[in-house]
Formats: C-alpha cells, structure tokens, sequence
C-alpha cells in the first residue's frame, strides 16, 4: 500500500472509532420525553387549572432510557420549596418512557390564588445533567 494511502486509511480508522465511542457515550444518558400536569386527578388542559382550592397537583415527567439506567433525581419550585434530598429510580433502557411524579396540594380561596401562576422543575443528576420545569397556573374560585 502506498503511504499516502496507509495515511487515508488511518485517518478514516480514527473517524470511524470517535464515531462509535460518541455514538455509544451518547446512549448511555437518560433524556425527558414529555411531561403532564394534573389537578385533583384530572389532566389539566393547557397546564391550566380553574375550580375550588386548595387543589392537589400531581406532575409527570416521562423519562427515557436507552440502556438499564440508575437515575439520581431532585425537585425544586417556584416558592423555593425543593426535595431534601436526591432520589433514585431504575429505569430498564429499551427506549422506555418511565415516569417521575412529584405533587404538591396547592392555592387558597384568597386573592393571592386567585390567578397563581407557579412552576416545578425536574433535576436530573445522573447519568446525565438535565431538567425540566412544568409551568402552570391556578385559578381558584
């Protein structure tokens, strides 16, 4: 083989590696894949809730794995409330949406809740850095 040609060949070797170990780095991760606010049990529409308070919210984030994953977790909120401590959850892999809930009873029948808009965020430690925040808003009646 000319050397021009051994250094081709090399050079594409090189490329070829990097690829797969990247490919491969980047399914070790978990990433969100959607999210869902309820309200006293019931799906609220457009992340909106209208009726008698206090309320229980219930959030839901659909989180994905594409290998067997351990994923560390927190939570934090718009009224500086957040978990006290990181949790942990398993997740199978095979591209599987798993879900993780946090709730939170809600609102009073007082001007401040009367149009409360609020948020709760979703903190992945591990095996990747990444979140997600659920906006909503109340109006209690």
């Amino acid at each position: 083989m000319k050397p021009g040609n051994v250094k081709r060949a090399l050079r594409i070797f090189f490329l070829l590696a990097t690829a797969i170990v990247m490919a491969g780095a980047a399914h070790a991760g978990v990433r969100i894949g959607g999210s869902a606010f309820s309200a006293n049990g019931q799906l609220a529409r457009d992340y909106q809730y209208t009726g008698p308070c206090p309320v229980d919210l219930k959030f839901d984030w659909g989180v994905i794995a594409f290998e067997p994953s351990t994923v560390s977790y927190w939570f934090r909120r718009n009224d500086r409330g957040q978990s006290t401590a990181s949790r942990t959850i398993g997740l199978p892999g095979g591209n599987r949406s798993i879900p993780i809930l946090e709730q939170w009873r809600l609102g009073a029948n007082t001007p401040q809740f009367f149009n409360y808009s609020g948020w709760v965020e979703l903190n992945i430690e591990s095996p990747n850095r990444i979140s997600n925040r659920i906006r909503f808003t109340l109006h209690c009646q």
